[in-house]
């Protein structure tokens, strides 16, 4: 039997608060049960620190969405009334080039949460492009009533702060990554983390997108990818069956380019 929808009030037809692109997900493939619901809320850390009273609050004012594979959820420029959260499949946030390649900002995997910054900026138009990489299905949170959670309970707030402050320091660390890292020591760090046990010797995983994403993601020409996937073959350090990638030596996948 179907979950109990869970409907999003939108203050009226103007100014509602979603990108038009998905306008008509919002009468389609929009139920999801409610107790899985109360369990997202209750464990993320955006809205764990919310009172029980809060969180049902906040539960009645959100809704899911479903989307297709490369369906667009908003565009860049597309006004930000919502945030989102990932809880089946994976998006992709991406800025289009003047020449038309695409940039991959970042993957937003189930249990992620994006567009959440954009509140606390007062930044009111999407920076980004976000779609769907296979079919995902997202819960959209309006900017405004979790905002006005969190400034009627400043305990809440600051919890939060606190553990923002910690991923914010995470990020750095990727970044500098990113920025002082070779494009071989890149690469392989990527497909080190891949790895379901990194105490392992060995191990088999997929790769979670297409070679030329990640090589987007990574700041490198899908022609260097290809080329470090090469050397990482010739040294016996891999072997590739399409997005199989099967390690034969995963701490020496870590150290490729040191």
């Amino acid at each position: 039997m179907p979950g109990k929808k869970v409907n999003i009030d939108t203050g009226g037809s103007q100014n509602s608060g979603y990108d038009s692109a998905i306008d008509p997900l919002l009468t389609d493939n929009t139920t999801m049960s409610e107790s899985r619901l109360q369990a997202v809320i209750g464990e993320h850390f955006l809205f764990s620190s919310l009172s029980q009273q809060a969180q049902e609050t906040l539960l009645q004012h959100c809704r899911t969405l479903k989307l297709k594979n490369d369906e667009t959820l908003f565009s860049q420029g597309g006004e930000a009334h919502s945030f989102y959260l990932v809880l089946s499949g994976t998006m992709k946030l991406f800025r289009v080039s003047p020449d038309g390649q695409t940039k991959v900002i970042e993957v937003i995997r189930a249990g992620e949460a994006f567009a959440e910054a954009l509140m606390f900026m007062d930044q009111i138009r999407y920076p980004v492009n976000a779609a769907a990489m296979g079919s995902t299905e997202v819960m959209v949170i309006p900017n405004k009533l979790y905002k006005d959670m969190l400034l009627a309970a400043p305990e809440s707030a600051m919890k939060l702060m606190g553990t923002m402050a910690v991923k914010l320091h995470r990020r750095i660390k990727e970044i500098e990554t990113l920025t002082l890292q070779n494009t071989r020591h890149r690469l392989g760090n990527y497909l080190f983390g891949l790895a379901p046990d990194p105490a392992a010797k060995q191990c088999v995983f997929l790769l979670p997108m297409a070679k030329q994403l990640i090589a987007s993601q990574l700041g490198m020409q899908p022609e260097t990818f290809s080329r470090l996937i090469k050397e990482m073959k010739v040294q016996g350090l891999i072997e590739v069956n399409g997005a199989e990638i099967q390690v034969h030596d995963l701490q020496g996948l870590r150290a490729f380019g040191h």
